[in-house]
């Protein structure tokens, strides 16, 4: 078999998280007098970790502007506490895990959520699925640098170019570009087919379960 290896984005991939962070986010406008964003919104504005979510959902320019440092610090610890508000798993991924996992294809998770957070996740949600984890690490830039996925495959013992990686954004085909490996795009996220086409996708797919299909040619 060609790929021996799968690493999967969380937000938008693994899990629906969008409630959990708009409501934490909307908290934090709510407390410094702004207007709160929507769910449409915080899709768009998801991808690029936490601080880059209250930037765009706060109207800040400026990534160096001081104010988003509070809001920021506001933020987590709103979130530490709302992580999992209405989050769940999508539909195909629990079936789509145990058949990589009788296939013997080893799996791990990319994100740029704070890695905390993250591990709390995979620890409610996925427990003894997931191999390595790499999240948001001060030692490691944040996709779309192919870092963090590179190590994954290094910690998973396989090549790059034996692993698929699997993402709902731009920023997660980027990353799998980046750390030369095979990008598949899953449409039950938080972005649309033109975006993930655009950013340069190998595949595109509806369900999770079509992922097996990819791994068997």
């Amino acid at each position: 078999m060609k790929y021996k290896a799968v690493i999967f984005d969380m937000d938008g991939t693994l899990v629906n998280s969008i409630y959990a962070l708009m409501h934490s986010v909307n908290n934090v406008l709510e407390k410094h007098g702004l207007d709160k964003i929507n769910v449409d919104q915080c899709k768009t504005f998801v991808g690029n970790g936490i601080k880059e979510l209250v930037r765009k959902a706060a109207g800040i320019d400026c990534p160096d502007d001081s104010i988003l440092e509070q809001y920021y610090r506001d933020m987590i610890e709103d979130y530490s506490k709302n992580w999992d508000y209405q989050m769940y798993v999508y539909d195909g991924i629990f079936e789509l895990l145990n058949s990589l996992s009788q296939k013997n294809i080893k799996l791990g998770v990319n994100t740029n959520k704070n890695e905390d957070i993250a591990k709390l996740i995979v620890d409610k949600y996925f427990p003894g699925y997931f191999s390595y984890l790499v999240g948001g690490r001060t030692s490691i830039p944040k996709k779309p640098d192919g870092s963090g996925a590179v190590l994954i495959a290094d910690k998973l013992g396989v090549e790059p170019s034996q692993c698929i990686y699997i993402g709902d954004s731009n920023v997660d085909i980027q990353t799998a570009k980046n750390a030369d490996m095979y990008a598949v795009g899953a449409l039950w996220g938080f972005r649309s087919r033109e975006e993930l086409i655009r950013a340069g996708a190998d595949a595109v797919i509806s369900d999770p379960m079509e992922l097996m299909k990819i791994l068997s040619v």
